[in-house]
């Protein structure tokens, strides 16, 4: 067994695109390989601003042996009654290439047939690999892509040189105008020679004499470690991210860490700023043993260790140019207060046909205003609430914002607190823009998450009333994130309002130059709702039956969903609970059909006197029972105690469909047992939708 190598170097590639690729060449490959029945001991992936690698471990010389199954004519054409082959068996068996020899016997749903096993040897590795190398490359989708010849291929950059290997031997393929060889580049700061004569397994350590860390991890672990090495001399300690790092790391080939340090003045900006600062000139953070930023960072740069005083020199100067402007257009921004920019936002547009932010800002006041009603805050709170939302998107038109967008609510609430707002208020302000990401930080206050719900559902209601809707992978406007971030407060606990209602006030707001056909607006974005609670709950590893079962009874309220969703998941470990489905399920077939059928199920009631049958009788007396058990658990949203209730009717259903026809002629008790399945199902109802259960 050889190993195998490819890799595919290229002009330097946008630093977020390379983790989405390697996670792309990690699924890819291994369903390349295994859908060529391709043995290999092990596929590694590795990936750098200029290029992408992947090696394959112990690779078969061949791929596996194929056996198939040839099915032919029954065993009574295919033999006369002396049991010699018949001329049709010849026939077939010719046809196959084979011989009646190789002929045997199978029993099939038709009778006996004959039928031929043919075994096909397995295809030689070298002769594949190079259909395989290019599945593997066009394999990799980026959210950017370009053309660079007149072949139309397109990748995220040009690509510029293909390195196929098996063993030694070099796979001949051809990308664009691009022909695969057996050389590679090194660093292309230090050197542009040619790497020739490398092999697999010797790869990794070739291209790092060469001042290439080509394994994305282990270039990680050396920029935190350089980086720790740096500042042992200043008593400080390291602040970044993983998404700070990940980034870092997919800007260099071969990482050193070069100390800076900036004018202490600067200290006296606010933190969040003076860090966003340094993180965008990709540098990392030092603060002290209190957590505080002091006038260090750590920056990285591509290439080896030389002429350090030089380069720090370079990354002192630009820092301290942004550092400058920050400092200027910070203090130019607190010399107003937030109030008097928000007249500013009517000349900033949130949506040609939906008017300005300053027509935005008073939805979310009113939108703000409604919720707070709902939940009966008045007051001094109330007030808080409609003052926070008149200020929250006042930020937008700073110097600050214009500059570092990604300072927005942060910015607005450093201008209220220089304003002295109430706290409440700055603090509602940074907190309406959370999360930011579909599973990032809520707002830890009930401003934050009044108008951070309010600010949300305007956007989306406004952006489907428009149709600009999301649409596969598109997502332009970040819908998808802002309805995951309004469910998870709603579910949050804190704010108890009606979605449907919150949708239909949000609606009530909208421009009266945008016409809307509300009922079929209201059911699309509940539909929106709907898909996004169910990624939410299968992210949570909840099975999709049981996530689809649990929101076909509705999902107006969300506090309560999860904890139905857990019921639901833990009772079905219980040995009565698959039995009781069938029975549902048959119970719930019965009331379609028989609405299918005209017959108004939902008018229907209970007649004591009509049923007739010990089955009914009992199923009724039961039912009766659990619901009156239960009443205690409802108030308490005990569902786990309320299906085991439920679960204990599984004999009476049993017995009641052994024993009973619903449908009967006589429509008095027809109508009867009909609406005992109706009082049956509701109880189930306030759970789950069982029927939906797979």
């Amino acid at each position: 067994m050889k190993d195998a190598l490819l890799e595919i170097y290229t002009e330097e590639i946008p630093a977020r695109f390379i983790p989405p690729a390697i996670e792309q060449l990690k699924v890819n490959c291994k369903n390349i390989f295994d859908e060529q029945k391709l043995r290999y001991g092990s596929i590694e992936i590795f990936a750098t601003p200029r290029r992408f690698a992947v090696c394959i471990k112990e690779l078969n010389e061949k791929t596996e042996e194929k056996v198939t199954e040839i099915v032919g004519p029954k065993l009574d054409i295919a033999k006369d009654k002396d049991g010699n082959y018949t001329p049709a068996a010849v026939g077939f068996a010719k046809s196959k290439g084979t011989s009646v020899s190789d002929l045997s016997v199978k029993k099939t749903e038709k009778g006996e047939c004959i039928r031929i096993i043919k075994k096909i040897p397995g295809e030689e590795t070298e002769k594949k690999l190079s259909e395989i190398f290019v599945k593997i490359i066009f394999s990799i989708s980026f959210p950017k892509t370009m053309t660079w010849d007149s072949s139309g291929i397109r990748f995220a950059r040009p690509i510029r040189n293909i390195m196929a290997l098996y063993g030694k031997k070099v796979i001949k393929l051809k990308i664009a105008d691009v022909s695969s060889g057996n050389f590679t580049y090194g660093s292309y700061i230090i050197s542009s020679k040619k790497l020739r004569g490398i092999e697999p397994d010797k790869y990794v350590l070739t291209l790092r004499n060469n001042y290439v860390i080509v394994d994305h991890q282990q270039r990680k672990a050396m920029i935190e470690k350089l980086a720790e090495g740096t500042i042992k001399k200043v008593n400080g300690r390291l602040k970044y991210t993983d998404k700070q790092i990940d980034e870092i790391n997919c800007l260099v080939e071969y990482p050193s860490a070069v100390l800076c340090r900036f004018d202490e003045r600067f200290l006296s900006l606010p933190e969040e700023l003076l860090e966003t600062c340094i993180k965008s000139q990709k540098f990392m953070s030092v603060v002290d043993d209190k957590g505080h930023l002091t006038s260090y960072c750590v920056g990285i740069r591509n290439g080896i260790s030389e002429h350090q005083e030089i380069v720090r020199e370079g990354y002192e100067r630009v820092l301290a140019a942004q550092l400058k402007d920050a400092e200027f257009f910070y203090n130019k921004d607190m010399k107003t207060s937030l109030e008097s920019k928000v007249e500013k936002l009517k000349g900033v547009i949130f949506n040609e046909k939906l008017g300005t932010m300053y027509d935005k800002t008073r939805r979310v006041v009113e939108l703000s205003a409604w919720i707070c009603d709902s939940l009966g805050i008045k007051g001094k709170e109330e007030e808080n609430i409609r003052r926070t939302a008149s200020l929250c998107k006042a930020d937008l038109v700073t110097d600050t914002i214009f500059e570092w967008p990604e300072l927005e609510g942060i910015a607005g609430r450093l201008n209220a607190e220089n304003d002295r707002e109430p706290l409440e208020v700055s603090t509602g302000i940074e907190e309406h823009r959370l999360p930011v990401t579909a599973d990032g930080m809520l707002p830890g206050s009930i401003t934050g998450k009044i108008v951070s719900v309010a600010d949300k559902i305007d956007t989306i209601v406004s952006d489907f009333a428009i149709d600009l809707i999301p649409t596969g992978s598109a997502d332009p406007y970040g819908l998808r994130r802002q309805s995951a971030g309004i469910l998870r407060i709603l579910m949050d606990g804190t704010i108890n309002v009606s979605l449907k209602d919150l949708i239909e006030k949000s609606m009530s707001l909208l421009p009266p130059n945008i016409k809307i056909n509300t009922e079929r607006l209201e059911s699309d974005i509940m539909n929106f709702f709907q898909q996004r609670l169910e990624t939410i709950f299968e992210s949570k590893n909840y099975r999709f039956d049981e996530v689809r079962a649990v929101l076909a009874t509705g999902f107006d309220n969300l506090i309560d969903i999860e904890s139905r969703l857990k019921s639901l998941h833990e009772i079905r470990k219980l040995s009565d609970f698959e039995p009781l489905i069938v029975g549902y399920k048959r119970a719930a077939n019965i009331l379609k059909q028989a609405e299918k059928k005209g017959i108004e199920v939902g008018k229907l009631d209970i007649i004591e006197d009509n049923l007739k049958e010990t089955q009914e009788e009992r199923l009724y007396q039961q039912t009766r029972k659990v619901k009156e058990d239960i009443k205690i658990f409802q108030e308490d949203k005990n569902y786990s105690e309320i299906l085991k209730r439920l679960v204990g009717l599984r004999g009476a259903i049993d017995d009641f469909f052994d024993k009973i026809l619903v449908m009967a002629d006589d429509m008095s008790i027809r109508n009867n047992r009909l609406a005992l399945l109706k009082f049956v199902n509701t109880l189930f109802l306030q759970i789950a939708d069982l029927s939906q259960l797979q």
